[in-house]
């Protein structure tokens, strides 16, 4: 559980870092362009994580559902949400965007119990109301 708070709590810290990065990089350039230069570091990304990967053995064994549900959120949270998110990083204050956008765990939770039949606890209950709470103190 250990290496998977740490990776989670970097994970979160780099997400944290990021916006602040793009908030400077708006300041100059509409939301559209910016998103493009963007794609630029996602690309070489990509390129790094081929030319040091020798294979791809799950690729072959990726089913049409797999394959459907990933390209339908990469172009849903890569592209559209990224698109949003910096037309509201650009107009607000980084201070009150990002947590905002980082309500996100509300639809989760609420798609993951509708559609995954994922089990509603005191504490998940309690954790989604302190995420509104603040959402309301941040309007």
């Amino acid at each position: 559980f250990m290496e998977t708070f740490f990776l989670a709590l970097l994970t979160a810290f780099i997400w944290g870092f990021v916006p602040f990065l793009e908030k400077v990089g708006l300041s100059s350039v509409e939301p559209t362009t910016a998103y493009l230069v963007r794609c630029s570091g996602v690309f070489l990304g990509v390129v790094i994580i081929i030319a040091f990967t020798p294979q791809f053995p799950s690729f072959g064994k990726m089913g049409v559902k797999s394959i459907f549900f990933l390209v339908l959120s990469g172009i849903l949270a890569g592209f559209v949400a990224q698109l949003v998110f910096y037309k509201a990083l650009k107009m607000g204050e980084i201070s009150r965007i990002i947590p905002i956008t980082s309500c996100y765990p509300l639809f989760t939770f609420l798609l993951g119990w509708i559609f995954l039949g994922e089990e509603i606890t005191l504490s998940k209950v309690v954790g989604m109301l302190l995420i509104l709470g603040g959402i309301l103190l941040l309007k």
